[in-house]
């Protein structure tokens, strides 16, 4: 157990496998208090135990950001629970939606873009931020990391709404920089690049010739260190973590 969280209470979205379930337990074995949260409670009751087992602590809340009474309800009780919100990661997306709906723009429905961009966007992330705020500005050096990803920067086809949905999150996350920081709120954003993050994804489609190919457990090591007080210095930044994907110009990442 380390303790550059120590005193800390963190809620991570989509905290039940990937990105956000290696996040969660490394935020656990830091010292913080952790709200894990998604959609299917089994898989969220075993990072729990997970973290338990490791020594930490944390909780289970059962989230769908695309409802925003789930977004209130659940941030409420993580603060009924432990007391406090002092670190939001904005980590959900839609992404069986975003496999299903890989298309040009034009041939989008309005149900299929509003569906990516109220998963990755509205709830995961402005419903998130708006209801933890009062939270947030009562604790010391609150902080919020959306995650994001190279689809925000780079221009591809097939992915409009997600590419405009993370692209709109990053815009939001200079926001929160500027109005958080009055309240010793600081907020970043970290570009994700091709990520293995399950049994079943061998990383097939990725160019080889650079190191393009990451594992969730090194997007939560950057998202522990700008939740701590070593970022300090650093608000409202997009940090990339693509293992040189955007300098390689890939247009084949999903």
């Amino acid at each position: 157990m380390g303790n550059r969280l120590e005193g800390r209470v963190a809620l991570i979205s989509g905290s039940t496998r990937g990105i956000g379930r290696s996040i969660a337990e490394l935020f656990g074995s830091e010292g913080a208090k952790v709200a894990v949260t998604g959609r299917t409670v089994d898989r969220g009751q075993k990072v729990v135990q997970r973290i338990r087992d490791a020594g930490g602590e944390a909780e289970f809340f059962e989230l769908d950001v695309t409802n925003e009474a789930s977004v209130r309800d659940v941030i409420a009780a993580t603060v009924d629970r432990f007391g406090a919100l002092t670190t939001l990661v904005n980590n959900a997306a839609p992404t069986a939606t975003v496999a299903t709906t890989q298309k040009p723009l034009a041939e989008y429905t309005t149900e299929e873009w509003n569906a990516i961009l109220t998963g990755t966007l509205t709830g995961n992330v402005f419903w998130a931020s708006k209801y933890a705020w009062p939270h947030l500005k009562a604790a010391p050096a609150a902080t919020i990391v959306n995650i994001s990803s190279g689809a925000s920067t780079m221009g591809q086809t097939g992915l409009g709404a997600y590419s405009a949905a993370k692209g709109g999150m990053n815009s939001v996350t200079r926001t929160l920089a500027v109005e958080g920081a009055p309240h010793d709120i600081r907020c970043n954003a970290i570009i994700v690049g091709r990520v293995v993050a399950g049994r079943s994804d061998t990383g097939a489609g990725m160019i080889k010739n650079t190191a393009a190919i990451g594992t969730p457990v090194q997007i939560a090591d950057v998202t522990l260190f700008l939740s701590t007080k070593d970022s300090s210095f650093i608000n409202g930044d997009l940090i990339t973590a693509d293992g040189g994907l955007e300098m390689n110009g890939d247009v084949h990442m999903a």
